[in-house]
């Protein structure tokens, strides 16, 4: 092996985890970002329910179904406008994969969680639901905390915990529940997609 060789060889195998300005961790940074922002914007609607400056069966009905509506057109937005999907790094996949699990887990839950809190007509039982979402957050940042082996994905994975165990603290007090899960989308899911937007390096 030439010394010319081995640093081809060395290029390649940087390629396979961090590729030039695939734009991957970009992208993933606009589309959390956002999911961030209207579901944390959703908190801070039903805060205003419970202070009654928003009233209506109507009102809630929007608040509590168009955030997603919102969500699922930007993101629509963002991938046509991305036209493809970015490239990514074996590293980014990876990363991709976890946050994709903990999506399918969301789902699971919905139907599990749902059914049980229907079947028992117990708000407490559904709040549940938000409340292991969250967990499950943590836990993903955690994961890329681990791949990554950077402090900051470890911080905000612990900031999901948190917001976790508080909810859970909190559930049946609106008053203290709502501003747990506000903080939680803004500081741990809005603020870490602006980072990830700006960063250069590929996630």
């Amino acid at each position: 092996m030439t010394p010319d060789s081995a640093r081809d060889d060395l290029a390649f195998l940087r390629g396979l985890v961090d590729p030039p300005d695939s734009g991957f961790q970009r992208w993933f940074g606009a589309v959390y970002a956002t999911c961030g922002a209207c579901y944390g914007v959703q908190m801070v609607l039903h805060g205003l329910q419970y202070l009654g400056l928003i009233t209506g069966e109507a009102a809630g009905m929007a608040i509590g179904i168009g955030p997603t509506v919102v969500f699922v057109v930007l993101l629509t937005w963002i991938l046509r406008r991305s036209r493809r999907p970015p490239g990514a790094s074996t590293l980014s996949r990876a990363v991709g994969a976890v946050f994709s699990a903990v999506g399918t887990a969301n789902l699971v839950l919905i139907v599990a969680i749902g059914s049980l809190a229907w079947r028992e007509k117990s708000l407490t039982i559904w709040l549940l639901y938000p409340t292991t979402v969250v967990i499950l957050q943590g836990a993903a940042w955690h994961a890329v905390a681990a791949l990554r082996r950077k402090l900051w994905p470890g911080v905000v994975a612990l900031g999901w915990f948190a917001t976790g165990v508080g909810m859970a603290l909190a559930i049946k007090t609106f008053a203290v529940l709502i501003p747990i899960a506000a903080v939680g989308f803004f500081a741990f899911m809005l603020v870490p997609g602006l980072v990830l937007m700006r960063q250069n390096r590929t996630a």
